[in-house]
Formats: C-alpha cells, structure tokens, sequence
C-alpha cells in the first residue's frame, strides 16, 4: 500500500477516535446534570415579644418662684406684714405696707404663670355678729382680688373666699389677739389647671389648709400665728 493511501485511513481512524471520544464525553455530561431537590428555606424567625408600652410620667411641678420678701410655705405665699384696711370695712388703705405686701403678690403671679388659681382668704374676729363678720371677711378678700386685678394679675386665676371668725389662729381674748386673727392669706389653689394640696385638704375638712382652727377651739396663750398678712383695724 502506498504512503498516499496510509495517510487517509490513519486521518479516518482519528477521526473517528475524536468522535468517539466526545460521545463518550457527552454522555458523562448529561448524566451528572440531573438536578437536585431544592432545599425548602428555613422557616421564618419568630418575632420577639411586644413591649408594653411604658405608662408616660407626669413631669414633675415646676417650683415656685419667691419674689422679694415672699415665701412660699406648703401651699401658701407668706409675706412678713400687715395688709391694712378702713375700720369695719373692705376699703383698701394705700399706706406704704399694704401696697408693697399686695405688690409682691401679684409679682409672685405674675412671675409664675403656671398659678393658675391663687384662694385669697379673709378672716375677721369675733367683734360683731357671725352674718356680718362673714360679709366683710368675703368683701376684703374680693377688695384684694379687684386691687391684684388692676395691677397686672388676670381676675381668672384669683379665687376669694371669707371665712369670719370661724377660724381664728389665737383666742380672741385681747386686743392684740384679735388683731392677729383680722388677716388675709393667700392660698396656692390650683397649678397648670390642678388642685394642690390645700383645695384637697380644704374639701376633705371643710375648713382652711391652713393658718386657722375651728372657732372656739381650745387655744393657749402662747398659740402663734401663722398667717403672715393680718388685716389690721382698730376693731374688725
């Protein structure tokens, strides 16, 4: 056989070698693609508990702030004095005193706004018949509010209330005693629209929070007074 005729059988041979070969490949191929079962996914994560939610606290008062020789005592604005007052009347005298007395009150208010109700109270002694000491006791607590009123302090947020001579801070036993029981307080009534401690004490007791004791109570001579601003006069 001559080398033309080798040339092509080996060249055929080789041929069919490759073809072989890459059907043989083929068919590896195919059989490992079968496809695997798909993993389910993982189930979800429980969601964490719900939080309660927390109960707001109220914020706490602000304080009130003292103006001049004003102090703030519980729930009451004591000034060192007397608030003075025409004999037997609710007529306001313009001494030096009384004005600067009345001016702090409503400087008080007016530098703490968050009062939003100021309880002006007046007492009187037992000079005179019950009727009439209630009367005038409510007449100079409401000459107190008009005076506040015209001096910068809004008339909503002041409150009067007389009480006679049902509670007096020492027997009415002397001159000097009765001029102690004449007297104007000023009670912190109500702050940011709430009651304070003396309305709820005033409407569980039915009589002041404080600075006075029920008339006729026992009181020894040595009782003190609490009130800071009596109403001095003469007489009533």
């Amino acid at each position: 056989m001559s080398k033309k005729v080798l040339f092509p059988l080996i060249a055929v041979f080789g041929l069919g070698v490759a073809a072989g070969s890459l059907g043989c490949h083929a068919e590896a191929k195919i059989g490992n693609a079968e496809p695997k079962a798909a993993t389910p996914p993982p189930p979800p994560a429980p969601e964490p508990p719900k939080e309660e939610p927390k109960p707001v606290e109220a914020p706490p008062p602000k304080p009130i702030k003292a103006i001049g020789k004003a102090k703030i005592e519980g729930n009451e604005i004591k000034i060192p004095g007397k608030i003075h007052f025409d004999n037997d009347k609710a007529t306001i005298k313009e001494d030096k005193e009384t004005k600067e007395i009345l001016q702090t009150v409503a400087d008080v208010m007016k530098e703490n706004p968050h009062i939003t109700k100021l309880r002006v109270d007046g007492h009187t002694d037992d000079s005179g018949s019950t009727d009439h000491n209630h009367k005038l006791s409510q007449a100079r607590a409401d000459s107190v509010i008009e005076w506040l009123s015209k001096n910068g302090v809004e008339k909503s947020r002041l409150e009067g209330k007389g009480w006679g001579e049902e509670h007096p801070i020492v027997k009415n036993d002397t001159a000097a005693n009765k001029e102690q029981n004449r007297r104007v307080e000023f009670k912190l009534w109500e702050i940011d629209g709430k009651p304070t401690e003396a309305q709820k004490a005033e409407a569980a007791s039915g009589g002041p929070a404080t600075g006075g004791t029920v008339a006729n109570a026992p009181l020894g001579k040595d009782a003190k007074p609490t009130a800071t601003t009596p109403a001095a006069t003469p007489k009533k």
